[in-house]
């Protein structure tokens, strides 16, 4: 099978892994957010702060070196299986050991039990890495897609139920721990692959060179995207955490949608790229365009109706997400662009610079935030939007040199895309505060739905969009439609 056909197929598969995933997502989470309060997530969102960053270090960046060496043997899968298993167990110590610290941290002592019971996610964790990572390489992601689907469905199902049955808060410590028990074990009924007991000391080395800035990079960007929560749960109160972090769900819904569908295909086969400049550039600025024919209208569609979005799917009791949503849709729409950019830092293997830049904007990242933390959770989303700004140019900039793709370039590809998404994101936001002003907000949501998929539709077919066309012919044909509904 061609690079081609791997990226595309995988494509497919990844995509409806992320449709039925973020569908049962969404789909518990509203249903979590009727049954639950503010503050009950606000709780939650304390402590999923330290979860995720556990989560990361217990990766030590390995699962990203195995497949960025197109030569690694089945001795160094098992080398990193038992290196990321060690380093589970010791942050599931840690983290049952340190729970005093977490409620005294935040002064809510409700922590304390909580971080005990959620304590074992990172050795469950740790027992399923390597599988993934083995999966992702080989391009066996209809594999993925099952465990993904699975897991959340099964933790988002048990977590309701305990809702309903009065749990409260320990629903959500439930869910985490359930999607991670269920996520581990399908992993190794998919893969197959049983780790040996061999343990090469060189091989954890020379794949340690690699994922060490890479683990580096991923904690700075991990708190990068999570200071502000920190602070806000710190500062602010578990109340207005629950507020920002629905809003802060929300705008990386549609973003995780896409840009990671993309990526979790994209960094395996521009890996193998790494040799070939011209072919990885054109592959790269493609995939960008893609991302950005659906993510920009998908943003501003979300800024426009966020008011009858809000109000329907979560009620009058979250109407304080609707100004912090507004703000971070934006920051949405830089992000789904900004975010390959990493392809380029782990499949050239410059995962080093990377780091060092990541240095860079947290420092920006803690005086603009901090700046923000003045004036409540808005005042933190608009810090955040301007740090975006600046991260955006400055990523671009330095990994473009390394494939000779100036910003402007990259900016250049994707105005046109932006200026259609502006047009059809006024003409939504002037329908639904005019014509549908003071109407019911199912009736807003779904005329300003079909009034922007329509539009945006119609410009981008008169436009003749190269990447739209190419995206429409691709889906059609796989889709076996009789007739070529767009065609040059």
């Amino acid at each position: 099978m061609s690079l081609r056909d791997s990226v595309l197929g995988g494509l497919s598969w990844s995509l409806a892994s992320r449709v039925g995933t973020q569908a049962f997502q969404f789909v518990f989470q509203i249903a979590l957010a009727r049954l639950l309060t503010p503050q009950e997530f606000g709780v939650v969102g304390m402590l999923l702060i330290f979860i995720g960053f556990a989560q990361t270090l217990a990766d030590c960046g390995l699962s990203s070196a195995l497949v960025y060496d197109q030569n690694a043997s089945d001795s160094q899968f098992s080398t990193v299986f038992w290196l990321q298993l060690a380093a589970g167990a010791i942050l599931s110590a840690a983290f049952f050991m340190g729970a005093p610290l977490f409620a005294s941290f935040y002064g809510t002592p409700a922590l304390e039990p909580l971080s005990r019971l959620v304590a074992p996610i990172f050795l469950l964790q740790a027992l399923g890495q390597t599988h993934f990572a083995l999966l992702s390489k080989n391009f066996r992601f209809k594999q993925l897609a099952v465990v993904s689907v699975s897991s959340i469905f099964g933790s988002g199902a048990f977590a309701v139920v305990l809702a309903k049955l009065d749990y409260g808060v320990w629903a959500l410590a439930w869910q985490a721990l359930v999607a991670t028990i269920i996520s581990t074990g399908l992993l190794w009924f998919q893969s197959r692959w049983v780790p040996n007991l061999r343990f090469d000391r060189a091989d954890a080395m020379r794949l340690g060179k690699y994922g060490i800035y890479l683990l580096g990079h991923a904690s700075l960007n991990y708190w990068l995207r999570n200071a502000d929560k920190l602070a806000i749960g710190r500062f602010l109160g578990a109340h207005d955490l629950g507020i920002y972090s629905r809003a802060y769900s929300l705008m990386l819904l549609p973003l995780n949608n896409i840009s990671a569908v993309l990526g979790q295909v994209m960094f395996p086969a521009l890996a193998r790229l790494q040799n070939d400049a011209n072919r990885f550039r054109a592959v790269y600025v493609s995939a960008t365009r893609m991302i950005a024919l659906v993510s920009f209208p998908l943003m501003i569609g979300v800024a426009s109706l966020c008011e009858p979005l809000i109000l329907l799917l979560l009620g009058d009791k979250w109407s304080e997400v609707i100004p912090v949503l507004q703000i971070l849709s934006f920051v949405g729409l830089i992000q789904s662009v900004v975010f390959p950019v990493g392809w380029i830092f782990t499949a050239l293997g410059k995962t080093k610079d990377q780091f060092y830049l990541s240095i860079l904007l947290s420092l920006i990242f803690v005086l603009l935030v901090g700046a923000g933390l003045l004036y409540g959770i808005v005042g933190i989303a608009l810090g955040y939007a301007c740090w975006t700004v600046i991260s955006g140019w400055l990523n671009l900039h330095i990994a473009g040199r390394y494939v000779a793709l100036p910003v402007m370039t990259v900016v250049v590809s994707l105005v046109r895309i932006l200026g259609m998404a502006l047009v059809m994101g006024a003409l939504v936001f002037g329908v639904d505060q005019t014509v549908l002003s003071g109407s019911p907000t199912l009736l807003r949501l779904t005329c300003g739905a079909i009034l922007g998929v329509t539009s945006y539709a119609a410009m981008c077919f008169l436009s003749k969009d190269a990447t739209f066309l190419e995206l429409s012919g691709y889906l059609s044909s796989r889709l076996n439609l009789p007739i070529r509904i767009f065609s040059r």
